[in-house]
C-alpha cells in the first residue's frame, strides 16, 4: 500500500511538472570532471618491453580499460612469455581526497596500495610504507605521448630524497 501511494505521488508530481528540488539542481555526471581523465593516456592495449637483471630483453602486454561508467581504470598486466608475473590494478580519482588511488594485486601474492596524480615528471603513484624500515616505493609514467611512454618502478632508502630505478618498462601502443 505504502509503495502504491509513493508511486502515485511521484507520477502526480511528474505529470504536473513539479520535480523534487534535488532533481532540479543540475549536477555533473559522476566521474565526468577533467580530473577523472588525467590517466586516460594509459587506456588501451600496450606492448611492454624491459630488460631483466640478467640482461635479457623481455616483453609482455598490458591492457587498460575504463570500467564502472568510466569511473575506474582497470589494468590487466601479463609479463609472459619472459616473466610469469600476472597482475591487475584498479585506479580511481577520489574527489574528496583530490588524489588518485590505485590498488595492485598479482599472482605472486603482491598487494600494493598507492596514491598519486599528475606532476612535473608525468604521472606518479607513491606507496605509503607499511613499516618504518621499509623503503619508499613509487611508479612514474614519463615521456608520455599518444603511442608510447616510459614507466619506472623506483624505491628510496632515504625517505624520498633520492630515487633509484628497480624496473623500467618502455610501453608502445599495440596496433
Amino acid at each position: 500500500m505504502y509503495r502504491a501511494i509513493l508511486a502515485g505521488a511521484a507520477f502526480l508530481a511528474l505529470s504536473l511538472g513539479t520535480v523534487p528540488a534535488m532533481a532540479q539542481d543540475e549536477q555533473p555526471a559522476p566521474c565526468s570532471t577533467e580530473e577523472y581523465r588525467q590517466l586516460d593516456f594509459w587506456v588501451g592495449t600496450w606492448i611492454a618491453a624491459w630488460v631483466d637483471a640478467e640482461g635479457n630483453a623481455l616483453h609482455g602486454t598490458n591492457t587498460i580499460t575504463r570500467e564502472l561508467d568510466s569511473c575506474m581504470i582497470l589494468e590487466n598486466f601479463d609479463g609472459n612469455p619472459g616473466n610469469n608475473l600476472i597482475g591487475h590494478s584498479i585506479s580511481m580519482y577520489v574527489g574528496r581526497m583530490n588524489n588518485w588511488k590505485q590498488i595492485w594485486m598479482d599472482n605472486q601474492g603482491g598487494y600494493l596500495d598507492f596514491s598519486g596524480g599528475p606532476d612535473e615528471e608525468g604521472f606518479h603513484f607513491t606507496m605509503e610504507r607499511p613499516v618504518e624500515a621499509a623503503p619508499h616505493l613509487r611508479m612514474i609514467f614519463r615521456d608520455i605521448t599518444e603511442n608510447s611512454f616510459e614507466w619506472h618502478w623506483q624505491n628510496s632508502q632515504d625517505g624520498g630524497e633520492t630515487w633509484a630505478d628497480q624496473w623500467h618498462i618502455s610501453y608502445t601502443r599495440a596496433e
